[in-house]
């Protein structure tokens, strides 16, 4: 059976996973299995992460890093290898701002570029993923601070406006 992340993200089963946290992976397969549409994560990987880089997803509980999720894609945008942030990466004291920056520092010095980090609470990323209207509930976070969106790609802030 194939792992759900590599199932959602659509990535080929022999792809890397790359030194992989294993209980933010198994936070990450859990928040997964309630999603309405696991697969919207290959979907916002190919229209959000641009050839030839990485991008880093960042959930948190209580102002610490529950999960993350690190995607680098190829030169043609599939995605190649998955890896997870190592908690002290991304600890900053409760501050998620700094921690988000501190992630995609971690992110871009051992995958190289990074055009997307999307850091968000535990409660927010639920709702997302259960939301049929996912711009709404991205909006909604950011306006009441429970998300941090840097850097942010282009073709994202068009979805977004």
């Amino acid at each position: 059976m194939l792992d759900p992340i590599v199932q959602a993200l659509a990535l080929d089963p022999n792809a890397g996973l790359q030194d992989v946290d294993q209980a933010q992976w198994a936070n990450l397969e859990a928040l997964l299995e309630d999603a309405a549409a696991p697969s919207d994560l290959a979907v916002a990987v190919r229209a959000f992460v641009s050839e030839g880089s990485s991008a880093v997803i960042g959930i948190f509980d209580d102002n610490l890093l529950w999960a993350s999720l690190v995607v680098s894609v190829d030169n043609k945008g599939k995605p190649t290898s998955v890896s997870t942030i190592p908690s002290p990466a991304a600890e900053a004291d409760g501050d998620m701002a700094k921690a988000a920056n501190e992630a995609v520092k971690w992110v871009q010095a051992h995958h190289g570029p990074c055009p997307l980090g999307f850091f968000v609470d535990k409660v927010r990323a639920e709702a997302l993923l259960r939301a049929s209207d996912k711009a709404a509930v991205i909006r909604t976070a950011s306006a009441s601070g429970e998300l941090v969106l840097s850097p942010v790609p282009t073709a994202l802030a068009i979805a977004l406006a």
